[in-house]
């Protein structure tokens, strides 16, 4: 269960046909394959980012019990285990997209770690599924990464790579930041209007611009560029052809496999039925782990 799922289905957050089938990010076993696909066979244990939100077709909706997707856009995870491999592939995805394709962050490489360890990244909302694996992503580049989120969760973030973690409730955040910055890349995981706020003005006098993985209209300083994209869905785009290819056949199966550390899970009976009242959870803060749910229960 996504956010933006469950904000579609109850805000309106983006403008989808009716009927619609909801839901975009999927894991099991190929039941079939269509002539021209070479790379797969039934059986295959799978995760797939269907195309839904890019086409908006109701077809390749994620929340039915037989899913339609594409080859180019679905990785093969081996023996790992469903609900742990559907966990990674969207909030990563949005991490990975937003900071190296919207803020031109490196890939890893090993033998240039050393070339990033004085720049600094900060991550504001660290404690999202998006912002664990954003931490995770800048170390494993080389940066040395700021995080703010709940003290309580702190321990967790300084786990997965965070040098400092900041309570960002703090009423003095911005002023212990900028004695820690100055810094190289911005995010906001949280995409909350403080978030955006607080970034913009960790950018003065200079200027510059961050990521956020929410939108809405928040009144901010003219040298600050906001960018609010479908992240996840920047592997789908034919002009990041290449980035998809990196990504479907190199970073996201070593990922699943154990390369990062999965965001936390709980697991929910009662099938498609169960959808409505996870989705309310997830957007009403009740839920502190990834929901996933089994739609042939």
């Amino acid at each position: 269960m996504q956010p933006f799922d469950s904000r579609v289905r109850k805000e309106a957050y983006i403008s989808v046909p009716y009927p619609f089938i909801l839901g975009n990010n999927v894991a099991g076993t190929v039941a079939a394959v269509g002539a021209e696909v070479k790379d797969f066979k039934v059986g295959d244990r799978v995760v797939s980012d269907t195309p839904t939100y890019l086409t908006l077709e109701a077809k390749w909706g994620g929340w039915q019990k037989f899913v339609l997707s594409r080859a180019a856009i679905t990785t093969k995870i081996g023996n790992a285990d469903f609900d742990q491999a559907i966990a990674v592939p969207f909030a990563l995805s949005t991490a990975v997209g937003a900071l190296q394709i919207y803020l031109g962050m490196e890939r890893p490489d090993e033998s240039k770690r050393t070339t990033f360890e004085k720049e600094k990244v900060l991550i504001w909302g660290a404690g999202t599924s998006v912002g664990g694996y954003a931490i995770q992503y800048a170390k494993s580049v080389g940066y040395t990464v700021i995080a703010t989120g709940n003290p309580s969760g702190a321990a967790r973030l300084q786990n997965l790579g965070a040098s400092h973690v900041l309570d960002y409730k703090s009423p003095d955040i911005e002023s212990q930041l900028r004695e820690l910055g100055p810094f190289k890349f911005l995010m906001t995981a949280s995409g909350d209007p403080a978030s955006q706020k607080a970034l913009a003005n960790l950018l003065q006098p200079i200027g510059g611009k961050f990521v956020s993985t929410l939108g809405g209209k928040v009144e901010l300083p003219s040298n600050v560029e906001r960018i609010y994209e479908s992240f996840e869905a920047a592997s789908q785009k034919p002009e990041h052809k290449e980035y998809a290819k990196w990504w479907f056949e190199d970073y996201l199966p070593k990922a699943i496999q154990g390369a990062v550390e999965p965001a936390p899970i709980v697991k929910r009976s009662g099938g498609l039925g169960a959808i409505q009242a996870a989705g309310d959870d997830v957007l009403g803060k009740n839920a502190k782990e990834k929901i996933v749910i089994n739609p042939q229960e």
